[in-house]
């Protein structure tokens, strides 16, 4: 018992199975090239965050530092924020006697990168004396 095809029932050809995969491929090429692009900046997003993260630190390590050790705050040392490994470097300008100018750089160092960010805090001498008077 065969049975004929009716007009509308034939199979796929061969050419048309070529073309339906190459359409495909293109779509996941162009997909495969996105996911890329997204997970990059992803990436920059990241480190970013963590060294918005790293600055705040700084800044409040600038200016909670007591008024006699500002001096002894100059030089360069390590730190981490969340995955973002960085060098914190910072320097002292005396501008007056009561005021100085704390300038802290933070440089991304691992395997994340994101662009130095440079704080500059003016200090002021604390006035002495009661505050009551």
């Amino acid at each position: 018992m065969s049975r004929k095809p009716h007009r509308g029932e034939t199979g796929l050809t061969l050419v048309e199975v070529a073309v339906a995969v190459g359409i495909l491929s293109l779509v996941l090429m162009a997909l495969g090239g996105l996911m890329f692009q997204v997970s990059l900046q992803t990436r920059r997003s990241a480190a970013l965050s963590y060294r918005s993260a790293a600055t705040q630190m700084a800044q409040a390590w600038a200016e909670v530092l007591p008024w006699d050790s500002i001096l002894s705050a100059v030089g360069c040392i390590a730190g981490t924020s969340g995955q973002l490994q960085y060098s914190r470097c910072a320097t002292v300008q005396t501008l007056s006697a009561p005021l100085k100018r704390v300038t802290v750089v933070i440089s991304a160092t691992g395997n994340l990168t994101a662009p130095p960010e440079t704080l500059v805090i003016d200090r002021a001498k604390p006035q002495s004396g009661s505050p009551f008077f």
